[in-house]
């Protein structure tokens, strides 16, 4: 595999990370069922990546050990991806979760291919640098909404709405979040 295809696999791995680690965060913060071993874990693989990623950008290559702990983080992520999508019926709360994390961990990915353009002096599409600021807006305002939550005062049923809304068009696109999942393997063989 190439540096870049490498890179391109650890921006991916990062991002479903994102998901479990903010989606559990959420649950925390909003006094929902937290699994504390998939937070500490998801927390613990961030940080891992967080320090590999500068590494991988300096020297272009993953040594033998980083690729196979890379690889051990991958099919661990898998499995916590497993559980990710609650069964029906869905809360209100769960809805938020999923919706938060998916903001999160797609907020990641993008900035993720900015750098890889960056790095690997590729043109990355436009919508990429656009979408900056829509993943901030978004993020902010789920910040605001577990914020409300945490401080036990009442959403407002409009942005109650928005949530469900954002959280259908999350639910339509399951299937290839998952499959995305299952394509980071290639990046690493």
């Amino acid at each position: 595999m190439s540096a870049q295809q490498q890179y391109n696999g650890l921006i991916l791995l990062a991002s479903y990370i994102q998901r479990i680690y903010i989606a559990e965060t959420i649950n925390e913060r909003t006094g929902q069922q937290v699994s504390s071993a998939r937070l500490s874990q998801a927390k613990k693989y961030l940080d891992e990546l967080n320090m590999l990623m500068p590494l991988f950008e300096q020297t272009r290559t993953l040594t033998d050990t980083q690729l196979q702990r890379v690889k051990e983080i991958t099919a661990s992520t898998k499995h916590f991806m497993e559980g990710y999508f609650p069964q029906s019926p869905v809360t209100f709360l769960q809805k938020l979760a999923i919706v938060g994390s998916s903001l999160y961990g797609e907020q990641a990915m993008n900035a993720g291919v900015l750098r890889l353009g960056q790095l690997f002096q590729k043109e990355v599409g436009k919508d990429f640098a656009m979408r900056v600021k829509f993943y901030e807006e978004r993020t902010q305002f789920i910040d605001a909404v577990v914020h409300t939550l945490y401080q036990h005062e009442e959403l407002e049923e409009n942005l109650q709405q928005i949530i469900a809304n954002w959280f259908e068009g999350i639910i339509a696109n399951r299937q290839y979040v998952l499959q995305d999942m299952d394509k980071i393997d290639q990046f690493f063989a």
